[in-house]
């Protein structure tokens, strides 16, 4: 008896209409739980002056949750390889990306 070879897999990505320009965030945030991985993607919006509990002045930053994203624990790996890996060639192709704060 001859082993064969499943079929090659060719996935073709749809991205909806309403999805295709993308949403902007310039901020992030990553949770988990025991059967998921949260990334919520955020929009930092204009500071607002006030003051704290004990009267101090404080400049609050309110941020905006723009797209929540969760994946199982068996998919955070390849994420990051994958991150990795785009950030390395976009380096190579536009030189280093500065980190902020630096």
């Amino acid at each position: 008896m001859s082993e064969t070879s499943p079929p090659p897999v060719s996935v073709e990505v749809l991205v909806p209409e309403a999805m295709s320009i993308g949403v902007y965030a310039n901020g992030f945030t990553c949770w988990y739980n025991r059967t998921d991985f949260t990334l919520d993607f955020l929009v930092h919006l204009p500071a607002d002056p006030g003051h704290d509990e004990d009267g101090k002045p404080v400049l609050r930053q309110p941020v905006q949750v723009v797209t929540r994203v969760k994946f199982p624990p068996s998919m955070i790996f390849r994420l990051m390889q994958t991150l990795n890996d785009s950030m390395s060639n976009y380096e190579h192709q536009f030189g280093a990306i500065v980190p902020l704060g630096e």
